[in-house]
């Protein structure tokens, strides 16, 4: 649970699940919430994104098909809007195709359905531990930058 916790902001983490299965959306919701995270749920794309501009989620947790907005599409919005954020997508098909497509356009990782639960929060952990490091360095390149203008230069005198 301990991991769960954002690191730089010492809150709990918040995922986003987007699932048009209201029954597995609840289920999904009660373990991780179980497991230290703050969880928002959304039925399909279009109330994810809403969501999102309401309270931007640290990880978004995604079915790739859906009514109305797909995972893809989501996928797709969610880096334009939030680039920082790592999305999940999840399917219950086991064609590789879509996830093919959900990795090259940028997906943190791809589960099948069914899945553990447990395996979905060492997952999420992953994506949050990932993000925040990545962060963590464009903070310390902008300060090595303003600390150092022409670190990068290199040059030759005799």
């Amino acid at each position: 649970m301990g991991k769960a916790l954002a690191a730089a902001t010492e809150r709990m983490a918040r995922i986003l699940i987007v699932e048009d299965s209201e029954g597995f959306r609840r289920l999904l919701q009660a373990r991780l919430e179980m497991e230290g995270f703050e969880v928002s749920v959304a039925a399909n794309g279009e109330a994810a994104l809403q969501a999102m501009a309401r309270q931007q989620a640290d990880v978004v947790l995604t079915d790739v098909f859906m009514p109305d907005k797909d995972g893809l599409s989501l996928l797709k919005e969610t880096q334009n809007l939030y680039p920082d954020v790592p999305v999940i997508m999840v399917s219950a098909s086991t064609s590789v195709r879509p996830v093919v497509e959900a990795i090259r356009a940028g997906a943190y990782d791809y589960v099948t359905k069914p899945f553990d639960v447990e395996d979905v929060r060492r997952l999420a952990e992953r994506a949050l531990e990932s993000s925040s490091l990545r962060r963590r360095v464009e903070v310390l390149q902008t300060e090595v930058s303003r600390e150092y203008p022409g670190h990068g230069i290199i040059g030759k005198s005799p």
